[in-house]
């Protein structure tokens, strides 16, 4: 009966300055939802183009006057012959010139593209962090802590003394 209590009392010992977790329940998941918005971006281009320009004629004249049956009036855009026929009436005729009036000029075009993305979403289970902040250990915890060695060195002796008997006995059979 006495070493039943010897060796209860070590193990109610130990029992009671044991360390254990303080954070016993497992931390439920974060949900976390990854979602990328929407982006529109504009794209604006100068380009140089050409366009086709037409030129008002200008006005131009010129007038002759000779002592001949015939006159040649000439300007930059056309020829002009006048005469007199033998009847006495009078001829005339006006013929341009084969050049372009037509001119190429160079504009400033604006070009504007819009670019839509759309909107991708992605939910992840990810373990919540835990994140425990260091803090100074009371003077209980420090005892605890410390009697652990103390408690265990105490049992081992204690158990040894109370069975000593059959250990020295065993050792004898074992010639040890």
């Amino acid at each position: 009966m006495k070493s039943i209590i010897y060796l209860i009392i070590p193990l109610l010992a130990l029992a009671m300055f044991s360390c254990r977790s303080s954070n016993d329940a497992a931390s439920p998941p974060v949900l976390i939802t990854n979602s990328d918005s929407i982006r529109i971006e504009y794209i604006e281009t100068l380009r140089i183009d050409t366009v086709t320009v037409e030129i008002l004629l200008p006005a131009e004249s010129s007038s002759q006057i000779v002592r001949d049956s015939t006159s040649r009036l000439e300007t930059s855009l056309a020829v002009s012959d006048a005469w007199i026929n033998p009847d006495g009436s009078l001829g005339h005729s006006i013929k341009n010139k084969p050049e372009s009036l037509k001119s190429q000029i160079p504009v400033a075009v604006k070009d504007t593209h819009s670019k839509n993305s759309a909107i991708n979403t992605k939910e992840i289970n990810v373990p919540y962090p835990v994140i425990v902040p260091e803090k100074e250990l009371s003077a209980s915890q420090k005892f605890r802590l410390n009697s652990f060695w103390v408690l265990l060195i105490s049992l081992l002796a204690s158990l040894s003394y109370i069975f000593r008997k059959p250990l020295l006995r065993l050792m004898c059979r074992l010639k040890l």
